[in-house]
């Protein structure tokens, strides 16, 4: 039972006592008085009739009339008059009064009365003994009347007094609405803080509730820097703070992989060919310095277009990826001149010289495969040739020149009117090997019998047509029919459009007020770039979906490490770690620490840590040694 609702209970239970109180005491009070009343009354009027008849006659006929008239003009139950010897001479019994209270009131609050008795003198002599009772009916229906009106009086004080003590109530235990609701937040980890309220005892447990919370996120902070620090270190080159060579393979690796998110890309491999003569003759710090500068500029543009990565190969090499498709020629020659520009030596003699190629990456490619492509025509290009741009297959993307968006915007809508659509099943496991949900990215048949499209083919186009509304109301949508035939639970990819539109949470909330049964099947999965560029976003679609019973989480967990501290109080379920930081996680030390950091954060604001893009046994060993509570990849079955 809630605190409010003791309080309530106790208020109920002292006004029900004090006022049960009262009206026993106003009753008993009344009957006492009542009771007084009528003896007196008896003794009274015994004497004044038996005074009234010593000084008469004592003929028969006249006491009889003396004793009539008295009875009839009195409420009297009994008048006699007895001789010495106990022979009646003369009475009267009134056998037809009556009261109108209940029989059970009258047997509960019983009047108790004794005759009036006075003696009758024959001059001398003692000529009888009159006895008088005066009729308590009338006295009952005026208790009972009196009773009636203080329990009508008491209800109304109740009453008021009950609305009084709720408001008074109401303003008291204002701020324990704010503690009742963080107190709530906390156990369902989300560590939330509150403004301190002026009630002494409540502001001994906010501060000290406050305190937690604010504990809980410095730890969290501190310790995601901290793994953030280690990422760094161990997986991005200390000069130009790109990328290493490692990490960006992975990385690549990674984005091929998924298929929902990727259908094809450029990758650029660009090669500094006198970095010796510059080193030899600037020195190793002026050196350092033109690197990181190269870095620089790389880093901030590929900032500025989403979609992008860039990574630092060796001394020499340089490489910027697209996971979107692109115009390789123009793309590189972006690259290309931006390169050209830098010119940070003061010895005018020295310039900075690249040579780039560009080529093509699909689904079905792999990272080292491309790399290596590149190097080795880089390596036939050598140092002759300074500022040169290479692009292999340079006609390979003519498909998605302008000409064609009228016929992807005709396919698009017709798959999406048509509803030509499906879910696909991943599933994801926790250590025991149960399911936990599948993942379930959509398929879109974009003509009638035609093959079924994954995202990753049709996403670029869908969003740059303004299509994306549409297909996540479908994909919601499907998910709930799919809920309603029985499937288990479900987790869908939300974008970042979709989050951020009051239309599709709207959507969201009214299915499932109408059909609630299926909340606890849905796992709604933002990936983490979308989630911290639209953190205010974030945090209304997280309040709305977790209110209505629904599973959220964040998936590819990687580059924002730093920033899990500011997720403590949305009341995450899960996060899903890039498949970048779990490939090969068996072969990494370096990898493990920091899967073991994560997964102590995640623990720590009560969130599940689950592994993206598992591929082998070995890293499935690795990730249940580790710590992590789920997996999902192409190694995992069930």
């Amino acid at each position: 039972m809630s605190l409010i609702k003791q309080l309530w209970l106790a208020i109920i239970i002292i006004l029900s006592l004090a006022f049960a109180g009262a009206f026993i005491l106003n009753t008993v009070a009344s009957k006492h008085y009542f009771e007084q009343q009528l003896q007196a009354k008896n003794d009274d009027n015994a004497n004044t009739l038996a005074l009234s008849i010593t000084q008469l006659e004592k003929d028969p006929v006249a006491l009889n009339l003396l004793l009539s008239a008295q009875f009839d003009t009195g409420h009297y139950r009994y008048i006699g008059l007895v001789d010495p010897s106990g022979k009646v001479i003369s009475e009267r019994i009134n056998n037809t009064s009556v009261t109108k209270a209940p029989d059970w009131f009258v047997k509960l609050i019983p009047l108790q009365l004794r005759p009036g008795v006075a003696e009758i003198q024959d001059g001398w002599s003692q000529y009888g003994t009159l006895k008088i009772e005066s009729d308590s009916n009338f006295t009952y229906d005026k208790l009972w009347d009196n009773t009636i009106l203080s329990a009508l009086w008491v209800l109304l004080i109740g009453f008021i007094g009950g609305l009084a003590c709720g408001e008074i109530l109401k303003k008291i235990l204002k701020p324990l609405n704010d503690v009742v609701y963080q107190a709530e937040s906390i156990g369902e980890s989300r560590f939330i803080t509150i403004s301190v309220p002026k009630t002494k005892e409540f502001k001994a447990v906010v501060n000290a509730m406050n305190t937690l919370s604010s504990r809980v996120k410095k730890t969290v902070s501190e310790e995601s820097a901290r793994l953030d620090q280690l990422r760094l270190e161990n997986n991005y080159d200390h000069i130009t703070g790109l990328m290493n060579q490692d990490y960006f393979t992975k990385n690549l690796d990674a984005n091929i992989s998924h298929e929902e998110y990727f259908h094809e890309g450029a990758l650029i491999v660009s090669r500094l060919t006198n970095l010796a003569a510059i080193d030899q003759k600037l020195g190793y710090q002026e050196t350092n310095t033109i690197l990181k500068v190269i870095g620089d500029t790389l880093k901030n543009t590929c900032d500025k277009q989403a979609g992008l990565s860039v990574g630092r190969l060796n001394g020499t090499d340089f490489a910027i990826f697209s996971n979107k498709p692109v115009d390789n020629y123009s793309f590189g020659n972006q690259i290309k001149k931006l390169l050209e520009k830098i010119s940070v030596t003061t010895d005018k003699s020295i310039t900075v010289n690249f040579a780039h190629v560009v080529t093509r990456v699909t689904n079905t490619d792999s990272a080292r495969k491309m790399v290596a492509l590149s190097n080795k025509l880089l390596d036939q290009i050598g140092t002759e040739q300074s500022n040169t741009l290479h692009v292999i297959n340079p006609s390979d993307l003519d498909q998605y020149q302008d000409s064609q968006e009228n016929e992807w915007l005709n396919l698009l809508t017709s798959a999406l009117d048509n509803k030509r659509i499906k879910l696909e099943s991943y599933p994801v496991i926790n250590q025991s090997g149960d399911l936990m949900h599948f993942e379930s990215p959509v398929r879109l048949q974009l003509k009638p019998d035609g093959k079924w499209f994954c995202a990753g083919e049709f996403i670029t186009w869908a969003t740059r047509l303004n299509l994306m509304a549409r297909l996540d109301e479908l994909v919601f949508e499907t998910a709930v029919n799919s809920i309603n035939n029985g499937a288990p639970a479900i987790g869908l990819n939300v974008s970042a459009s979709a989050m951020c539109n009051p239309s599709f949470i709207e959507k969201i909330v009214s299915t499932i007020i109408a059909q609630p049964h299926v909340a606890d099947k849905l796992y709604f999965e933002i990936p983490e770039q979308d989630a911290f560029d639209h953190l205010f976003e974030f945090h209304h679609f997280c309040k709305q979906t977790r209110s209505l019973g629904c599973k959220i989480g964040i998936e590819h967990v990687s580059t924002r490490i730093s920033r899990l501290g500011e997720l403590h109080d949305i009341g995450l379920h899960y996060i899903k770690i890039d498949a970048s930081v779990i490939r090969d996680i068996d072969s990494s030390e370096a990898n493990k620490t920091l899967l073991r950091g994560l997964c102590m954060i995640a623990h720590s604001i009560g969130v599940i840590a689950i592994a993206e893009g598992v591929h082998t046994e070995n890293e499935i060993a690795v990730l249940k040694q580790i710590g992590i509570d789920g997996m999902t990849g192409p190694g995992i079955r069930i």
